[in-house]
């Protein structure tokens, strides 16, 4: 059995994970222009507040990935 397959498949993992997190981030929405009201602030906030939670999780996982592979 190759001992390098399991590194590769964390690498592999790490570069979906760089990849998702490129993405979220770019998908985060910008503060508002303009006042709005309390609806569409809340609607702004609950969006922003889940992706930032996602980013979260996918950044932990990238740290984990990296410790294991010796990449810190």
């Amino acid at each position: 059995m190759n001992q390098s397959q399991p590194d590769d498949d964390r690498r592999a993992r790490l570069r979906d994970l760089e990849e998702s997190l490129a993405r979220l981030r770019a998908d985060l929405p910008p503060p508002p222009g303009e006042p709005a009201d309390f609806v569409d602030s809340g609607q702004y906030l609950a969006q922003r507040e889940e992706l930032q939670g996602q980013i979260e999780l996918l950044e932990a996982e990238r740290e984990r990935l990296r410790a294991s592979l010796g990449d810190i």
